[in-house]
């Protein structure tokens, strides 16, 4: 249990920092790890809801955890729409599930739906509405800013790992005033340094090819390509 502590929080924090100071201008590197972040979740979540807890189910979880987390960092890395609608459907699960709990309800049929419903309306978003850089700075500060504050509260035992990928984390930051206003400063602090740097300095560590924008032209030009090859080949 302790080794999945560590594992979860070095992990969340990690991500959480890359996410909220360069998710816009490190697209292309940041969101398959994110991939590998919820496999590793999932993987590990899925082994203790089915067998329950115990050293050798903790060390299940991880070894499947790992191998779904790799397999969705590869796909990520390599199939764009997979990556937005994996960013956007786990960052409308945590807003829906996360409001939900916040008005008082128990984690639930009705909560995961909320949520469920939430996420594939925000992963629709990203894929069909071209988003403005400021918004998708601000989004992928704060959701940096959430990974940062839930990686620290499952370091100290506030939450279990198999929290970290659900609206619990939101709900818990929102019902607490120090946490809510630590998520808000960094989640801002983000936003703006992410802003200058890509925005009005227009320089950055990151090469300008792994920015959201330049992956998202990238993607829609292999689409185009794609669909230009596929009318030619039934012409003939």
């Amino acid at each position: 249990m302790i080794l999945q502590i560590l594992l979860f929080s070095v992990l969340a924090i990690s991500i959480g920092l890359a996410l909220c100071f360069l998710g816009y201008a490190a697209f292309r590197i940041l969101f398959p790890i994110w991939g590998f972040l919820v496999g590793l979740w999932l993987g590990a979540d899925l082994v203790v809801s089915t067998l329950g807890g115990g050293f050798l189910t903790t060390s299940l979880g991880i070894v499947l955890g790992l191998v779904l987390g790799l397999v969705f960092a590869a796909i990520a890395y390599y199939v764009y729409a997979f990556a937005v609608v994996l960013f956007g459907a786990t960052l409308g699960y945590a807003l829906g599930a996360g409001f939900m709990l916040l008005l008082g309800f128990d984690p639930g049929f009705l909560t995961s739906l909320v949520g469920l419903v939430t996420a594939i309306l925000l992963a629709l978003a990203f894929v069909y509405m071209k988003f403005p850089r400021v918004l998708l700075m601000v989004l992928t500060a704060f959701a940096g800013a959430t990974a940062m504050i839930a990686g620290l509260l499952i370091l100290f035992g506030q939450i279990p790992p198999s929290q970290l990928g659900l609206g619990f984390v939101d709900a818990y930051i929102h019902t607490s005033w120090f946490w809510w206003l630590v998520w808000l400063v960094v989640g801002l602090f983000g936003a703006i340094v992410q802003y200058q740097t890509v925005e009005v300095a227009e320089s950055t560590m990151i090469p300008a090819e792994y920015s959201y924008e330049a992956v998202a032209k990238e993607a829609e030009k292999a689409s185009k390509e794609q669909k230009s090859t596929t009318k030619t080949t039934q012409k003939e």
